[in-house]
């Protein structure tokens, strides 16, 4: 099921990037219950990586926090899809809260 998903995007979108942007594309594809696409999963195992060599923190609790994001994230748009979206403020990345130097799992 994935890989359908990947490849279709791929399709319509690869050349665009690649011709026009000059750049690399990297199709983010997710279930709704969280599952990701091998390339999906390679690239947040790769700005986990990134992350944790940026923050001195270890990969697998960066790993644990980029997934857990990403999949909150994921749940508060389904939610909206189907309850309707109730607030009125925009939230602006520059007010994200994205310290990890604080985070830490038992």
């Amino acid at each position: 099921m994935y890989k359908t998903h990947e490849n279709e995007k791929k399709s319509k979108y690869l050349q665009r990037v690649v011709q026009v942007e000059k750049g690399n594309f990297c199709p983010f594809v997710m279930s709704t219950t969280g599952g990701l696409a091998p390339e999906a999963s390679c690239f947040v195992q790769r700005l986990s990586s990134k992350l944790s060599q940026k923050l001195s923190q270890s990969y697998s609790n960066v790993l644990g926090f980029v997934r857990r994001k990403i999949r909150f994230e994921l749940l508060k748009t389904t939610l909206m899809s189907v309850r309707g979206y109730r607030k009125s403020k925009t939230v602006f990345i520059s007010e994200l809260d994205l310290n990890l130097l604080n985070f830490y799992v038992n």
